[in-house]
Parts: C-alpha cells; structure tokens; sequence
C-alpha cells in the first residue's frame, strides 16, 4: 500500500520516514550548486537513517518494528524547486527546466545510492537484501557508474528504498517556498480580516518569491513580472505530466503531485491525462479540477 499522499508505497507494517533538500538555496549567480547538492545528500541520507535507528523501538507494534529493521526504507526528496526555477529565470514549463531538473535526479540518485552502500559498508546491508534483484533492476542500473556498481556489489545496500518526492506542506509553508515539484499555485491571493479593523477589510497577499522580486525590481503589480514567474493554472497540465515523468526516472519510490485544472475541465481531457501519466511511467497522479 502507499501512505495518504501516495509517494511512498510500502510493505505491511512499513514506516513512512521523509526529508526533503530545499533546492532553491543551490542557486548561486542563476546556477545551480551541484557540489554543495551532492554533499548535502550525502548528509540527508546518512540523518535518515540516524533517525529511523533512533525511532526504530518506538513502533508501537512488533510488526512495524520488524518491517522497519528488515526494509530500512528512507524517503529523500526535494521541495522548492518551483522557487529554484523562478532564481534561475527559467519558466517551470520550459525544455532547460525539464533538462535541468533531469540532471539534478540524476545526481541525486546516484549520491543516494552511493551514501547507502558506504553506510552497508560500515554498518551492513539491510537484513532482506538481495542482490541478485538488484543488478536485475532498471532504476539501479541506470543510475550507477562501473565503479559504484562494484563497489555496491562487494558491499551492499543499507536501505530497500532510497527516495521520494512528499508534497512538503507542512515544511515548504514554514519556510516560505513552493512544495514538493508544484509550480507557483499562484503569484497572489486575496485576504480578509474581520477583526483587525472592526470591520471586513481585504488585502492581496503575494507569494514570498514574488513579493521579494518586485521589491528588488520596484514593480507595483504582478502583471509586471517577467515569464518566468508561471503559475499552475498558466502551465500546460501535460507539461506538468513530463516534469513529473523526469524526476519519476529518478526516484525509486513515488511522487505526489497535483495537476490543477479549470472548472471546465471534461471527462475527457481528464482521461487524456491519466493515460499521457501511464504512457511517460508515472505512478500516480493527482487531478484537482
């Protein structure tokens, strides 16, 4: 079965244990940071796993306990790369966003891969592994150079399962960055209060990207931003389906996203999209129309 959110499937007695890199704080100069991206994965899943060991006999039940030892799965993702995109003037729909994030997955699949044998290494491989299934298994051999793939077949694996992509809302509202892979839902929105000034006042809201950018760049309205700044009801929803598709190649768990569709949206064009989810491989999309 899968947890609520759908992005990480799971065994019988499973436990959902998530962390997500924010990647818009790898922009530097409008470029992406890979050196301190892929030392700071390394970091996030040795931290995972310090985690499940240290909640591993707080399961309240012996069959949770048993699959969490047995499996050792982690769920690494990223979030605010929405935010990422806007740093780097790149529209979230456009083919040098789609490029970039493919090469962002990438590497972060195979640091992951690569941190979980060093951590099998020094600590052992998780108790179920197999590694006959695994030199057998398109998401590993696509993602490991000849060198790693030796040094995971002398050594092992310490987690069944390494990555994901959670919808963040929790974590990205606190921060104040876009969610999992989501566009910007929208640049603005309208507010009321009834109590602050005894009587119904409205005022508009702006996302924290958008409102820092038009004041660095003295802009009075959203009308004024650049294209970059897409939001989720201006983003063709089957380009939504292929940014999603990318990091699917990347993630051997599952991702949580949403496509956002106009009240007029028809059976069909529904249709249409759940079977361009299937055909790119994705395992599980989420329509709010």
């Amino acid at each position: 079965g899968v947890n609520p959110c759908a992005e990480e499937p799971l065994p019988t007695g499973g436990s959902c244990l998530l962390g997500s890199i924010n990647l818009s704080e790898f922009v530097v100069d409008k470029k992406f940071d890979f050196d301190d991206f892929q030392h700071t994965i390394a970091i996030a899943v040795e931290a995972l796993n310090n985690v499940l060991d240290e909640g591993l006999l707080l399961h309240p039940l012996q069959e949770q306990r048993d699959s969490v030892a047995n499996w050792r799965q982690i769920g690494l993702g990223v979030m605010g790369i929405a935010d990422m995109l806007i740093k780097m003037e790149l529209p979230y729909d456009s083919d040098k966003a789609i490029k970039l994030c493919d090469e962002i997955g990438a590497v972060l699949a195979r640091e992951a891969i690569s941190t979980s044998a060093t951590l099998a290494y020094d600590y052992g491989c998780y108790p179920k592994y197999n590694k006959f299934y695994l030199i057998a298994n398109n998401f590993y051999l696509s993602h490991v150079t000849p060198d790693l793939r030796d040094y995971v077949y002398l050594h092992g694996l310490h987690n069944s399962q390494l990555l994901t992509i959670a919808p963040t809302g929790t974590l990205s509202t606190m921060l104040g960055i876009s969610g999992g892979i989501e566009p910007i839902y929208a640049n603005s929105y309208t507010r009321k209060t009834e109590s602050l000034h005894g009587k119904d006042v409205y005022y508009k809201v702006y996302t924290p990207i958008v409102d820092q950018y038009m004041k660095e760049h003295n802009l009075t309205d959203e009308s004024e931003l650049p294209n970059w700044f897409v939001t989720s009801s201006t983003i063709d929803p089957m380009k939504r389906i292929t940014m999603q598709a990318t990091w699917q190649r990347h993630i051997d768990a599952s991702i949580s996203s949403t496509v956002n569709l106009p009240n007029e949206a028809t059976v069909e064009d529904i249709e249409k999209l759940y079977i361009e989810a299937w055909k790119q491989g994705l395992k599980g999309l989420t329509i709010y129309r």
